[in-house]
């Protein structure tokens, strides 16, 4: 077991028998204090770190009296960024090239647990076969003692997780072009026969230039008896993160596809605009079963500035039957990008709480995800818009969604019982929020009917007082003057 460290003396010798440092320079930094009988103070400590000859978490453990362990393979570990349950993340430096890589360590109680071997060698060899700008490359597998790990990409950044619990919710468009890029990545991993089946926002990290990466393939699904047998063998019949699990996969992590892969990145979306993942409250199972039966809550009621067109994707997204999703990351990933290229996000205005109206809600995938719904009115709904339409006749179908709304469209979608069970051709209702939008210089309002100049509540009023609007009134009261002035001109003619 081993001692802190009580004078200089000591700690220079625990430095010497960990190997970090050369003597020579070590001796040029520390030798102002050699003979300090009382514990390293912290000049000497800050002295080490600002030389670059050791970090600060090496430095903690040096105190501690550790000097083992700064090493594995060919990689010298400088700190430990990341630790759980499953593996251990440090930054390291390779001990020749001296460039930076993140080395993934299976910690050793889990060498001969269940599947955890076999799936963490799994892991490095899927990883490697990647090789995209969004998605975290492997290096290398490699043990050193009973010490299994993997070297990958060091990426210089923050996982999205961490972000939202450091700055809360996210900015719209910043949200739609990380799940964009995230959605990217997805679609070249499922290119090459991978299912991740554990998206969530703690395995995106976003590095300092603004790039979104994957990380953590270690519950990666791909074809081939391999996979299919692997979490078989040791009855592992659901694997994923709760909070963010597809339905099929809540039931049975075999039935996972590309499209569950979806369905996490819409929970995903969610958590970055609100907070929190969608079915984040109660026990594991309540949560497992809300995903399998509850509908997915309204984005609108948590951030009303969220346009109509995103709350739609997140709706479709969630839908409980994969078919009724997006059935590709890349149509998210288009879908989005559209969006943004479209200027979505700089021109929605403000969302009032005016009148409501009804709306026949469009066949969604099931009653329960159809609860939830988004359904926006007028010609922008047709198949012309910037999101990919589903397939005709799918569980989700419901045509394609629309390009960046027209402000007077934006509204609050809430649902709303219908007075009796929808049979033949009725269908329950949804409502809209359709209140007043506070007008943008230089942007001209619309209506949903085509584009003609919105009426403000003034033009109602005189629309009220006898049908007409206000042009109309102005025609007439230049009638009324042209025929006054032509009978008084006749009259002077006569006389």
């Amino acid at each position: 077991m081993s001692t802190p460290v009580q004078s200089v003396d000591d700690f220079l010798q625990v430095i010497r028998r960990s190997g970090l440092v050369e003597e020579a320079r070590l001796m040029a930094v520390v030798e102002p204090w050699i003979g300090h009988a009382a514990a390293p103070p912290e000049p000497l400590l800050q002295a080490l770190e600002d030389s670059g000859l050791l970090t600060r978490w090496q430095i903690d453990q040096l105190l501690k009296g550790r000097y083992k362990g700064f090493t594995l393979g060919k990689y010298r570990l400088l700190r430990l960024p990341r630790a759980g349950g499953m593996s251990s993340v440090y930054l390291g430096e390779h001990a020749t090239l001296h460039s930076k890589a993140a080395v993934k360590v299976l910690p050793v109680k889990r060498v001969e647990q269940s599947s955890y071997l076999a799936r963490f060698e799994r892991e490095a060899r899927q990883s490697a076969r990647l090789n995209h700008p969004n998605i975290v490359r492997t290096f290398d597998l490699d043990t050193a003692g009973s010490i299994h790990f993997i070297a990958m990409e060091y990426v210089d950044g923050i996982d999205l997780h961490a972000k939202v619990k450091r700055d809360g919710p996210l900015p719209i468009r910043e949200v739609a072009e990380y799940i964009r890029q995230a959605a990217i990545g997805l679609q070249h991993a499922h290119e090459e026969g991978l299912v991740h089946r554990d998206i969530k926002p703690a395995n995106l990290i976003l590095d300092t230039r603004g790039t979104v990466k994957i990380l953590d393939l270690g519950l990666a699904l791909a074809g081939g008896d391999e996979d299919g047998s692997l979490t078989r063998e040791h009855d592992e019949k659901v694997l994923g993160t709760a909070d963010y699990l597809a339905p099929e996969q809540a039931t049975d992590s075999h039935k996972a596809d590309r499209r569950s892969d979806v369905y996490s990145l819409g929970c995903t979306l969610y958590y970055l605009l609100v907070g929190k993942a969608p079915f984040a409250s109660g026990k594991l199972s309540e949560r497992l079963q809300s995903h399998l039966h509850k509908p997915p809550p309204n984005l609108l009621d948590q951030r009303p500035d969220v346009p109509i067109a995103i709350a739609e994707l997140y709706f479709r997204m969630l839908q409980k039957h994969p078919d009724g999703r997006p059935q590709s990351a890349q149509d998210v990933a288009d879908a989005l990008g559209a969006w943004l290229a479209s200027g979505g996000g700089q021109q929605a205005g403000p969302r009032g709480d005016g009148q409501r109206r009804s709306l026949p809600r469009r066949a969604v995938g099931g009653s329960d995800a159809a609860r939830g719904a988004v359904v926006r009115s007028g010609p922008g709904s047709g198949s012309s818009g910037i999101f990919p339409a589903l397939p005709a006749g799918s569980a989700g179908g419901s045509g394609s969604l629309s390009a960046t709304p027209s402000p007077s469209s934006i509204g609050r979608a809430q649902s709303k019982p219908p007075a009796r069970a929808a049979t033949g051709s009725q269908v329950p209702l949804i409502t809209i929020d359709t209140g007043p939008v506070a007008p943008r210089p230089g942007v001209a309002r619309s209506t949903s009917s085509g584009g003609a100049p919105a009426s403000t509540p003034a033009d109602r009023r005189s629309r009220d007082m006898l049908g007409l609007p206000p042009t109309m009134w102005i025609a007439v009261g230049v009638g009324v003057v042209l025929a006054i002035t032509l009978a008084v001109m006749l009259w002077l003619k006569q006389r």
